[in-house]
């Protein structure tokens, strides 16, 4: 009986394989010139792999479209006369919707050139780039373990990459602060987009709020970008939205451990070009808080993006997009007999909002040009009280917080070809930042809170670059700018040179250098701080960032590469207190940040970033990255000290295998690992003595140099686990991710143990599981 029932079971589940059909899609997209945004005619685009060639050509709208291309993985070849033919690898191709590609060629030096330039999967979208940056794919954030479907947790498995806690995906880059990040989106800069932001770590969150159904392909740089991008000093998350499907409405439904996501595209009328592409996500902790106890601690967060295009014939296009956040935490105060540490003791509600909204105009000048305009509205805010209870069991407020924060944003970039060997991208952003600012705390158990900062009011941010991108000789490229900075709060500007060289040593390798000058205004609160009556910091210079950086890349085969990176950051006109060793490059979480700062510090990031990348290729693919750094400062004493985020090394494996199932090899069974090795976050010292004293833990130096012990190092292990069931009209996908599998500990916090009256330290074990089931249709 039981066999019988064994084979019952097997039967009912291939049943469904037996009798299915070879499922089929179409494959649609334009084709258009990289520099202009010019549609090309004529373009070939041709199946690789499958006998006989299937292929076809771009329209006059630069248009194409490939039917009846079987499901599973497949890459394309693109070519131009003219124009290097580009190699797009390893899309998937699903029942449910077609695939549609947007394809940038970029012209040859010559229309007679001979060699065959194959441009690499992981090369960015921005020509004008020469080292140290990537093109990423939303397919990457679904497959890759670890990522949890967050294009930033994502980026953690890229050379020089190092999250500064498993709980967070703040982003720290070759040593830096994850607050010197620069996050776009459809090319305007935005706050920082992630639930509950700047909680625990500056420049981080929980979780990215744009949901990986509304990501594009998009660029991640880790050092030497172009003079197009200002305020940043470590790196830059440009991401690009989807946009609809012109030809058929598509519906994403999902539900999982994390919550539920709802998305869908397609046009606003059959046979009309304007297209929407909208997403919606909740927590599922906020679906069933109504039915948990009201001092669980329930995250509850929400998020809305949105992109509708509208083409013209003569106007050009018109884009209006946008994301919203909102999010939420009460924590109850533990019951008296359970204290034991002060935070134990507190009764808080935390409520954080974020938005970004703009409208976008492409328009085509000639056929040589196109003038790119931006309005945009950003902001986000915090507001929180806290209340702690005494041993009286009263309460007495601990801290209060509103900050708002806002930007209203003009910008325009025009973009020339002015001839195969040179191209040019010219601009301006305008921002008027607004804020509203009221913080106080509580500066000792006991005490009414005491005002740190309120302030409200408007100021103004300008930037300006030109960028140009010459072809010297058929090997040697030179990108050249020029960026430009004026913060009008401080009075203070900034003008930065920046320079990038490749030279094409065969037709697989090269060789690079970059070098460029950033800098990047501080968070506006930090500006706000009072002492005896006046705000010091308003006298703070911009801090700047020298990046020096050689790269050599290897294309050992057409799917896999090497690449070595060694790199040199000089840091200058680092705000540090006027005594001791407080320095904003060490700074995790600012809220009730509440210090005089002066801008003469100085430090450096020095290191070298090695990746090994096996390209999705017949099912497999690996990424294996190794950064060995040291990041050091110096605050006014001179005395040269680790910064905070300075781990040494990280090292990273991601490995994954992709089958084809089924008798008509419609199915997709994916597995994939990650293990994630790091040195330990540097330790701040605690003085005992005064810590007893207080009853509350006080750093100082006094027993040991700030940030020279390290806490242990951390393995960190994370599985992904997918199966993908393509049906004539659906397309069904289960998913099982875990990020930290083993569940290493981390520090989390020092605190004075109220019961044992000593100093102890709390370690964390955060184990991310997350199940999902997601319907395509």
């Amino acid at each position: 009986m039981k066999r019988a029932f064994v084979f019952l079971v097997a039967l009912m589940l291939l049943s469904g394989e037996v009798f299915s059909q070879n499922l089929t899609q179409s494959v649609r997209g334009v084709v258009v010139d990289a520099s202009t945004g010019e549609s090309l005619v004529g373009a070939t685009v041709i199946l690789v792999g499958v006998e006989p060639i299937v292929g076809t050509a771009t329209n006059v709208d630069g248009e194409f479209l490939l039917g009846s291309v079987p499901v599973g993985r497949h890459s394309f070849k693109v070519s131009m006369v003219g124009y290097q033919p580009l190699a797009v690898n390893e899309q998937m191709v699903t029942s449910s919707r077609e695939l549609n590609l947007k394809v940038e060629l970029h012209k040859s030096v010559t229309e007679l050139d001979a060699v065959v330039v194959s441009v690499k999967k992981d090369a960015p979208l921005n020509s004008m780039s020469t080292v140290s940056a990537r093109q990423f794919t939303v397919e990457e954030t679904q497959r890759y373990a670890g990522g949890l479907s967050d294009p930033a947790r994502l980026a953690s498995s890229f050379a020089g990459v190092a999250t500064p806690s498993v709980s967070s995906n703040g982003i720290s880059v070759r040593g830096n602060n994850p607050g010197g990040l620069l996050w776009r989106v459809e090319g305007v800069e935005i706050p920082n987009p992630n639930h509950f932001a700047n909680l625990t770590v500056v420049g981080g969150g929980m979780i990215t709020v744009l949901s990986n159904q509304m990501v594009a392909n998009s660029d991640f740089f880790t050092g030497g970008f172009s003079a197009e991008y200002g305020n940043a000093l470590s790196g830059v998350f440009d991401i690009k939205l989807i946009s609809g499907n012109e030809r058929k409405r598509n519906y994403t439904m999902q539900a999982g451990l994390l919550g539920i996501d709802f998305a869908t595209e397609g046009p606003f009328a059959h046979g009309k070009q304007a297209t929407y592409a909208l997403n919606y996500r909740y927590s599922a902790m906020g679906l069933i808080a109504p039915f948990l106890p009201d001092d669980a601690g329930i995250l509850r967060y929400q998020d809305f993006s949105a992109k509708l295009t509208f083409p013209t014939k003569r106007a050009g296009t018109f884009t209006v997009w946008g994301l919203a956040a909102l999010d939420g935490i009460d924590m109850d105060a533990l019951e008296s007999t359970e204290w034991e540490a002060n935070t134990d003791r507190d009764n808080s509600q935390t409520a954080l909002y974020m938005y970004a909204a703009g409208l976008s105009h492409r328009v085509n000048l000639t056929g040589k040009s196109y003038l790119n305009t931006s309005v945009a509205a950003t902001g986000s805010g915090l507001s929180h009280e806290e209340q702690r209870v005494q041993l009286d069991l009263s309460e007495l407020p601990q801290s209060d917080v509103e900050n708002n924060l806002w930007r209203v944003t003009l910008q325009s970039v025009l973009s020339t070809r002015f001839g195969e060997r040179h191209s040019n991208r010219t601009g301006f952003y305008i921002n008027r930042l607004g804020y509203n600012v009221n913080l106080s705390q509580a500066l000792a158990d006991g005490e009414q809170p005491t005002l740190i900062a309120d302030q409200s009011g408007s100021s103004m941010l300008f930037q300006a670059f030109s960028q140009s991108r010459v072809m010297l000789t058929n090997r040697l490229s030179l990108n050249v700018g020029l960026h430009a900075l004026y913060f009008h709060l401080t009075k203070q500007h900034s003008i930065e040179p920046r320079m990038g060289v490749k030279f094409d040593l065969t037709s697989r390798s090269s060789l690079g250098f970059a070098y460029g000058i950033y800098s990047r205004i501080e968070h506006l609160p930090v500006y706000f701080v009072r002492s005896s009556g006046a705000m010091p910091n308003k006298d703070l210079d911009l801090m700047k960032s020298e990046h020096f950086i050689l790269s050599y890349n290897i294309k050992i085969n057409d799917n896999l590469r090497f690449c070595v990176e060694p790199y040199f950051q000089q840091l200058r006109d680092i705000p540090v207190a006027p005594i001791g060793y407080l320095s904003t490059v060490n700074t995790e979480e600012d809220v009730f940040f509440n210090h005089q700062l002066v801008s003469k510090g100085s430090g450096h990031n020095v290191g070298v970033d090695f990746t090994l990348e096996r390209f999705l290729s017949k099912g497999f693919y690996y990424l294996a990255t190794a950064s060995v750094f040291d990041s050091k400062y110096k605050a006014i004493d001179g005395i040269e000290r680790n910064t905070r985020f300075n781990r040494n090394y990280v090292l990273n494996l991601l490995v994954g295998k992709e089958w084809q199932l089924g008798r008509a090899k419609n199915n997709i069974l994916g597995a994939n690992l990650r293990l994630n090795y790091m040195g330990g976050n540097r330790r701040e010292p605690i003085d005992y003595a005064a810590s007893l004293a207080a009853k509350d833990v006080v750093y100082s130096e006094s027993g040991a140099r700030a940030y020279s012990a390290q806490f242990d190092d951390m393995p960190v292990v994370s599985v992904a686990l997918s199966f993908r069931r393509n049906k004539p009209r659906y397309s069904a996908v289960w998913t099982v991710q875990v990020l930290n599998a083993l569940g290493t500990k981390e520090f989390k916090t020092d605190y004075y143990n109220l019961k044992t009256g000593t100093i102890d330290s709390k370690f964390d074990g955060v184990m991310v599981p997350n199940i999902s089931y997601r319907v395509e249709f």
